[in-house]
């Protein structure tokens, strides 16, 4: 009996200390709290601002002409122009019939030069039988010696002149522009030297 009395007089002070204790326990925790919110007590404001669906992301205009240096002006040109061309009135193409003339133009001159060397070795022929048989002349030839005593002398000094039409024909169909235009040369000396010799033979007494 005493036990139990005991009991009922240690009861309320357990009491009020065990209430007391929840009061303090109250007091450093609040009731509201969480477990999750104790481990994060640090917030971050975040800006809520409405995003409009208006909006359209456009890239930003691209411009090169403060990266790249300006091209460098071309240089003047000073060949000739097609305009001085066509007003000089020249033709720029040649046809075959000019080709044609020009070429029996060449084949007259080069007849007449021929002929003119041919008909100037038998002057120089003559002249030189007419002195040899009416003086004591001498030829001084050695090529033309053999036959200054007959009549053989007026084919044998046709050689020269037929040597030079050989030559100047071959230098009109030259591949060089100089030769071309000289091909009439070796006709020429060979008329100018046997015109010479003629004109010296009469000269001779």
């Amino acid at each position: 009996m005493l036990f139990a009395l005991a009991t009922l007089l240690i009861q309320p002070q357990v009491y009020a200390q065990t209430s007391f204790n929840a009061e303090k326990i109250a007091l450093i925790q609040p009731t509201n709290s969480s477990p999750a919110s104790s481990l994060f007590s640090i917030e971050l404001p975040l800006p809520l601002t409405p995003v409009s669906s208006d909006i359209s992301i456009q890239p930003a205009p691209f411009t090169d002409s403060a990266d790249l240096p300006e091209a460098p002006e071309p240089a003047p040109v000073n060949g000739p122009k097609l305009i001085d061309f066509l007003i000089s009135g020249k033709p720029m193409t040649v046809s075959v019939g000019q080709l044609l003339d020009e070429e029996r133009h060449q084949q007259r001159i080069w007849m007449g030069l021929g002929i003119a060397a041919h008909s100037a070795a038998t002057f120089d022929a003559w002249t030189t039988r007419r002195a040899i048989s009416t003086t004591s002349a001498r030829e001084l030839n050695p090529l033309l010696k053999p036959f200054a005593g007959n009549a053989s002398l007026y084919a044998a000094i046709q050689v020269g002149p037929a040597l030079m039409d050989y030559v100047g024909r071959k230098m009109m169909y030259s591949r060089h522009s100089l030769v071309r235009h000289m091909w009439w040369v070796p006709q020429g000396a060979s008329f100018a030297s046997s015109l010479f010799c003629g004109v010296h033979n009469l000269g001779v007494h």
